[in-house]
């Protein structure tokens, strides 16, 4: 396949870009190469015995104060199996400013680690923290934990009894307006002969709690694609009360499926948003029937990963059409390798923040206005 070397294509993206700016201004669809404006409030940076950080997500607590959580490796290795722990930084001041020091969450409960960790606010007004343990790669399990008065987390409920590399991403999980709670999960073929003896694609399907998540069971699968090989899904529950899985796929976008309650899924199909083997995120929008989407665009360059550009997307109220687009990161504003696994919090109905992480450059984390985009 022909593909334009990195320099080839900087040198039309140089030329490329000012006439992005002209074409929308003019009307025309916008580009992904529109740049989105945004303010860094927030740079974790790794550090001698801490040579990677990485997802995480967003939680405003009952006095205002806005606490995220992330994935913060330490010792030699920044492989996804490498030991992990929980740790957090806080903002008092609506995300403008944050406190300077990590401050421990979850020590490591795996043998590998503990990572990717969605916190969400049920209905009853608890704070519930979701995240994962790895065992080995073979084992991998969703948690749940409730955040106590005084600030530690309680037990953990397991999400899942089968002893699976099950995986569910960070900012994920779901309560629909009945109360149900979702936790979107895939699971990996199971594991053959050794430790290392799986398959790639997996099944995705959520597991679903009705009682406030002390207690968990399986919902169905999606029905698979042949030849479409999926990971990671995320959720989000949509204006008219369905379920939306949009799914990570190596068939150059994500897959969408709908579901009336997160039990059965429809046939997925080959979605608006295009994207290499890669996840994004999906939120509605505070006050609308919209969609925002942050991920990883298709768009393959010499000498650099697929997740090497980040754009934002306002998608309509199924997802179907995207409405605007534009870039928040890209190679030639590359700070370090990639960017990977967003996380969003929205402050009102026209403000956001935005993390995610590049590596080995650490979590950043962004302040948006919706409006510009």
């Amino acid at each position: 396949m022909f593909r334009l070397s990195k320099t080839v294509f900087r040198a039309i993206l140089t030329a490329w870009v000012p006439f992005t700016f002209l074409a929308a201004a003019m009307g025309a669809d916008p580009s992904p190469w529109s740049w989105m404006p945004k303010e860094l409030v927030l740079h974790i940076a790794t550090g001698p015995n801490n040579p990677r950080n990485s997802e995480g997500d967003f939680i405003i607590l009952d006095d205002g104060t806005i606490l995220y959580v992330y994935t913060h490796y330490y010792g030699d290795s920044s492989d996804d199996h490498a030991t992990a722990r929980l740790m957090s930084r806080s903002s008092s001041d609506g995300g403008k400013t944050w406190t300077t020091e990590d401050k421990l969450e979850l020590e490591n409960e795996g043998r590998f680690n503990v990572m990717s960790v969605t916190l969400r606010r049920l209905a009853d007004g608890r704070v519930a923290m979701f995240y994962l343990v790895k065992e080995s790669p073979a084992d991998a399990s969703p948690y749940m934990r409730v955040r106590q008065a005084d600030g530690t987390w309680g037990d953990r409920i397991r999400l899942i009894d089968e002893v699976s590399y099950t995986v569910m991403n960070n900012d994920r999980v779901i309560q629909l307006a009945t109360g149900r709670i979702l936790a979107p999960v895939e699971r990996y073929a199971y594991h053959g002969k050794n430790d290392y003896d799986y398959d790639w694609n997996a099944e995705v399907f959520c597991m679903i709690s009705d009682d406030g998540g002390q207690t968990w069971r399986e919902g169905g699968i999606a029905p698979p694609t042949e030849g479409v090989m999926y990971q990671e899904p995320g959720l989000c529950e949509l204006a008219d009360g369905r379920v939306l899985m949009y799914i990570r796929t190596d068939a150059g976008s994500q897959y969408f499926a709908f579901s009336e309650d997160g039990e059965n899924w429809s046939q997925p199909f080959k979605s608006c948003i295009d994207s290499p083997l890669s996840p994004t995120l999906i939120k509605r929008l505070p006050g609308s029937d919209e969609l925002l989407a942050v991920g990883n665009p298709f768009l393959p360059i010499d000498g650099c990963h697929d997740s090497a550009t980040m754009t934002i997307e306002r998608l309509n109220a199924d997802g179907s059409e995207i409405l605007a687009r534009k870039t928040m990161e890209h190679p030639e504003h590359q700070i370090a390798g990639d960017w990977q696994y967003p996380a969003v919090c929205f402050l009102d109905d026209d403000t956001a923040l935005v993390s995610y992480f590049s590596w080995p450059g650490g979590v950043y984390i962004y302040k948006i206005k919706i409006s510009d985009l």
